[in-house]
């Protein structure tokens, strides 16, 4: 016995599926470009604030999250940070204002944050190429993002062949500078600091595709600073 429908009654038509395959595939293309695109960095379960220890800043985690763009610092670093006496890996000694008639770039970064990783060549690679103009890069390793292991940072920085200097920090430095731009928790973080010690840009995460153009601009601009010389 078979069942029909009355004159008077129409058929519902079924509602149409948004996820159509042909949807699924351009959300899939886009969410892949916008993750090419994207910075990487190390997330930081804490970052550096005026009431933060200085042995606790910018204490980062190895987990990847995108990022945003770089932003511009155009910060004064107090003359008191500026002569503060640092430690490198090697066990020298160094402040920020031995190099007042340079531009630096300062890196904060650890071993195991891959984007940190990635970073280090296109710094490398900045350093040979503008270290005739007055750049110095500095990296920054701090004791508690390395579980106070010298000698294995020390290690990594000679099977990787990195030419600059590596400041070995108890938050000494890597706090008032989070604290100066009010940086978010992540790794690695580059400074930008102009010859008279203003943190000129600052930027958050690493970017294969924008970071290393957007440093280098920043780089020539500082370099080419009439009366900064």
């Amino acid at each position: 016995m078979s069942l029909s429908l009355d004159s008077s009654q129409k058929a519902v038509p079924s509602p149409q599926r948004f996820w159509t395959t042909g949807r699924t595939a351009l959300t899939l293309i886009v969410a892949a470009g916008i993750a090419a695109l994207g910075l990487s960095s190390c997330n930081s379960t804490e970052v550096a604030t005026s009431n933060t220890p200085a042995n606790r800043a910018v204490n980062a985690q190895p987990n990847t999250a995108p990022n945003n763009a770089p932003a511009a610092g155009f910060v004064s670093l107090s003359q008191g940070v500026r002569d503060t006496k640092l430690q490198t890996l090697d066990g020298d000694s160094l402040k920020l204002s031995d190099y007042n008639d340079k531009v630096l770039v300062v890196n904060i970064w650890a071993t195991w944050c891959g984007p940190c990783r990635q970073e280090m060549p296109e710094l490398v690679k900045m350093s040979n190429e503008y270290k005739a103009r007055g750049l110095v890069v500095l990296g920054l390793a701090t004791t508690y993002n390395e579980q106070n292991d010298a000698q294995h940072v020390k290690e990594y920085i000679r099977t990787q062949k990195i030419p600059y200097k590596i400041i070995w920090d108890d938050g000494t430095l890597a706090n008032p500078l989070a604290q100066a731009v009010q940086a978010r928790p992540v790794i690695p973080q580059s400074f930008v600091i102009s010859r008279d010690g203003r943190i000129v840009k600052h930027f958050q995460g690493f970017s294969a595709l924008s970071t290393p153009q957007l440093m280098r601009q920043a780089i020539e601009d500082a370099l080419n600073e009439k009366g900064k010389a």
